[in-house]
């Protein structure tokens, strides 16, 4: 979604026109909503580069003299560059402000070294008995660098560890969110694929819920990689039918309600602020969420209805297709073209997936490649012929002023 700024301009000129507002009128509103000065995309994407290339760069010269450093001077160091990133960065995006994406760059810098700090820290001082622990404060160091900043990156950061020491936790055994000790992601993978699917819909919702707040330029964010993860884990949820086979008939232990009883809250917290910014939107998307929830606590708790788990991939499958859809319709109604694209990604992706895992192994030789290519190559050129025609009409809806 593009920038308010930006859509106000464009969005503006279309009122003047239609004689909502005087041309005065706009030029004050674009006064008051100036879009910032200097850095554009490509800008942002050079200096995060050139950033990491950079940290890169220092990361080799030290480690090519690290025996011959002190310890104290490395922390230092490190404390050096900390400290040196977030000043550039507050400089550039807020005071006095001149080159905000330079510095949202800056912040991400910093948030990357702070981690960088813990593990020297830890490899200084043998703290490595529970690396759970380091990302949780690697997540407490960084949380509230974006709201106090508007730094996009360091909130990319900062959910993303969120995430990550979440799912840690989960995988540690003896951790109050284990998932148990028969339950490590590389034994059985589902139960953890559920939780998390439950944490990412929840980024999601918050997204929703940012939408008219000050905080709104985080909504595109959380958008984006919340509806894509969400998407994934409804995808792979669908091969939940195969775990039940893989465990041969063996007992499953009793599952650990923390993990789930945490997702549950955060996702309750998240729905309800969606309900109150983004009705229309958390309204379109409820039905088949709701499909997609029943489906993940189900197989998480290895509900045995005796059909093999059948009945939960096939809830999977169906949700993720109703979703797609929905994803379109509100990405049409409401200019939201990633959510467009998104859908109809999946709704390919989905498609074919469950073609060769239902039917690959009940064709044969040459006729399986024949009927595969040739609905491939069907499906590819429709889907994209759709997608094509669904961002023209969203783009002359856009040049035309309407909803």
């Amino acid at each position: 979604m593009k920038p308010f700024e930006e859509r106000l301009r464009d969005e503006s000129a279309d009122w003047v026109a239609g004689g909502l507002v005087t041309a005065e009128q706009r030029a004050a509103l674009l006064a008051r909503h100036p879009e910032p000065e200097g850095g554009g995309k490509l800008l942002a994407v050079l200096a995060t580069v050139g950033g990491a290339l950079v940290l890169a760069g220092v990361c080799l010269l030290i480690g090519s003299n690290w025996q011959a450093i002190g310890d104290w001077t490395k922390i230092l160091g490190l404390l050096a560059l900390l400290v040196g990133a977030n000043f550039a960065g507050w400089r550039l995006q807020i005071s006095p402000g001149r080159w905000p994406r330079l510095g949202d760059a800056c912040f991400t810098v910093g948030a990357g070294l702070f981690l960088a700090g813990i593990a020297l820290v830890s490899q200084i001082f043998h703290l490595n008995a529970r690396p759970a622990t380091g990302v949780f404060v690697w997540w407490l160091g960084i949380a509230a660098v974006p709201w106090l900043t508007g730094s996009k990156g360091a909130q990319f950061m900062s959910t993303g560890a969120l995430l990550t020491w979440l799912g840690w936790e989960m995988q540690t055994p003896g951790s109050w969110l284990t998932l148990s000790s028969d339950r490590l992601w590389w034994v059985n993978p589902f139960p953890c694929f559920s939780v998390l699917t439950l944490l990412v819909l929840a980024v999601w919702l918050v997204g929703l819920a940012l939408h008219g707040t000050r905080h709104e330029r985080f909504a595109g964010l959380h958008e984006k990689w919340g509806g894509a993860l969400v998407c994934l884990g409804i995808y792979l949820l669908g091969f939940a039918r195969h775990e039940w086979g893989w465990r041969n008939g063996d007992a499953i232990p009793p599952p650990t309600l923390p993990p789930l009883a945490l997702a549950g809250a955060l996702l309750g917290l998240a729905a309800w602020g969606a309900w109150r910014q983004s009705r229309r939107e958390t309204l379109a998307l409820a039905p088949w969420l709701v499909v997609a929830l029943v489906a993940t606590i189900g197989d998480y708790l290895h509900l045995d209805i005796g059909d093999r788990g059948w009945l939960w991939s096939l809830l999977a499958w169906v949700s993720l297709f109703g979703l797609n859809i929905a994803m379109i319709r509100v990405g049409l109604a409401t200019g939201r073209a990633g959510w467009v694209n998104l859908g109809i990604g999946f709704i390919a992706l989905n498609l074919l997936t469950r073609y060769f895992d239902l039917f690959g192994t009940m064709l044969q030789g040459g006729l399986f490649f024949i009927l595969s290519g040739a609905l491939v190559l069907a499906l590819g050129i429709f889907l994209e012929r759709k997608r094509r025609a669904l961002l023209r009409e969203l783009r002359a809806r856009n040049t035309e002023g309407k909803p």
